[in-house]
């Protein structure tokens, strides 16, 4: 009897891995695909600047914009300049803003690029795709010593 439970639990464990590895694979792409699109930004404001980069990545029917995926820009103050996902929030102070535990989200990605110049974190946030409350994990990084910019997905 002892070896039919141990060849029940040893099946459940791997049906419960085999089913988890599509979406570890596609958090992966979509983390791979968050930090590529991080990149591109930080290339596109050393190539055009930084007032015309911000603006082009607030511009919701611009490039920067492709359905949950958009670029951010902080200052390291904590005042937004750029936001491809809600440009009603440039110039706003944004440090006070929390998820629903009352993580302090851009206090947050603010430690992260003082501490380690670029990473992620995660946290709740409402999905503007879902409507639901998901996680998110957002990876940012320092832009020339003065902003955080970046992006992330929802779990």
């Amino acid at each position: 009897m002892r070896n039919i439970h141990l060849i029940h639990l040893a099946c459940a464990a791997t049906i419960s891995l085999l089913a988890s590895g599509p979406v570890q694979a596609q958090q992966s792409a979509k983390a791979d695909e968050v930090i590529a699109f991080v990149n591109k930004a930080v290339a596109h404001v050393d190539a055009v600047g930084e007032e015309k980069a911000f603006a082009d990545f607030s511009n919701k029917s611009g490039e920067w914009v492709k359905d949950d995926l958009y670029i951010f820009c902080h200052s390291l103050e904590g005042v937004n300049v750029a936001h491809g996902g809600n440009p009603g929030l440039i110039g706003k102070n944004v440090l006070g803003f929390k998820d629903p535990d009352g993580v302090l989200v851009n206090v947050l990605i603010l430690d992260k690029i003082k501490a380690d110049g670029k990473g992620w974190v995660e946290y709740k946030w409402p999905n503007p795709i879902t409507k639901k409350i998901d996680m998110k994990a957002v990876y940012s990084t320092n832009v020339h010593g003065k902003y955080a910019c970046g992006s992330g997905y929802y779990k």
